[in-house]
């Protein structure tokens, strides 16, 4: 999939929708969904950001949905969290709520299990078989260099 990179000299109003990558370096008043989403040091979202994988390392004043959030130390989030797992580092700034869910971008229990063994088919179940699977994540590249990664995700530097 390709990356979009939104230059910091450039101001968006309005909503972002792409099924790739995104790099923010300038600002966005609105909604942003994407597959993962790189909030750069001097960047900053108004509104809801929605994506896999978001990294902050810039400003967001809203909503940010996602299976993996990191909050770096330089990032300065006002807001709600709504995300899978939350990695925040030690000097980042964060002032609002999180909550922690098994599908926070709303895709259904089948989807996030991507690449796993079996595709089980309980509709009616989903909460259920959910909690039995162990809250399993598939591998996304870690950001920073820190780690292995692998599976689907994109590395973001």
């Amino acid at each position: 999939m390709s990356e979009s990179v939104i230059a910091d000299d450039l101001h968006i109003k309005g909503e972002v929708i792409t099924q790739g990558d995104i790099e923010l370096k300038g600002s966005l008043e609105g909604e942003v969904t994407c597959r993962t989403l790189l909030i750069a040091e001097d960047a900053r979202v108004e509104g809801k950001a929605t994506a896999e994988k978001v990294v902050v390392r810039g400003a967001v004043d809203g909503a940010i949905h996602g299976i993996r959030v990191t909050l770096t130390s330089s990032a300065r989030v006002k807001g709600e969290l709504v995300c899978k797992a939350l990695s925040v580092d030690e000097e980042a700034y964060f002032d609002g709520t999180s909550q922690r869910v098994n599908d926070p971008l709303g895709l259904g229990d089948d989807k996030l299990k991507r690449g796993g063994g079996g595709s089980e088919k309980q509709d009616s179940k989903s909460e259920k078989s959910d909690k039995q699977s162990g809250d399993k994540l598939q591998p996304l590249a870690a950001s920073g260099g820190s780690g292995s990664g692998g599976g689907q995700g994109a590395s973001t530097s």
